[in-house]
C-alpha cells in the first residue's frame, strides 16, 4: 500500500506511483479504495471515473452505468468552465481594448 501520513496532523496522503497520481484525502473523510488496484480516492465521481477509465471490463452492468453518469457530469462540468473561461477571456480583451481606446485618445 502506498499511503502515508503526510505530518504531525493526520493528513492522509497517497504517494504518487509510476501508474497513479499522488492523492489527498481530507481528516475526518474515508477513502474510496479501488478494489483492483488498491488506489484511494477522496470523492465518489473520483472513484467512479477511475473505475471506468482504468478497470472499466472488469465492472458489472450497474459499475459501468455509474461510470458513464459520472462521465457525463465530468463533462458537462468542463464544458461549463470552458465557456465562462472564453467569455472571461473576450471580456479581459476587451476591457484592455477599451483602455487603450481612451487612453490613446
Amino acid at each position: 500500500m502506498t499511503a502515508w501520513q503526510a505530518d504531525d496532523a493526520g493528513e492522509n496522503h497517497t504517494q504518487a506511483t509510476t501508474t497513479q497520481p499522488a492523492t489527498h484525502v481530507p481528516d475526518g473523510e474515508t477513502p474510496q479504495v479501488c478494489p483492483y488496484c488498491g488506489f484511494e480516492l477522496p470523492a465518489d465521481d473520483q472513484y467512479r471515473l477511475h473505475l471506468g477509465l482504468n478497470h472499466y471490463d472488469q465492472l458489472d452492468d450497474s459499475d459501468q452505468q455509474a461510470f458513464r453518469e459520472a462521465y457525463h457530469h465530468e463533462e458537462e462540468s468542463l464544458t461549463r468552465f470552458r465557456i465562462i473561461a472564453l467569455g472571461g477571456l473576450v471580456a479581459l480583451y476587451f476591457g484592455f481594448l477599451l483602455i487603450y481606446a481612451v487612453l490613446a485618445a
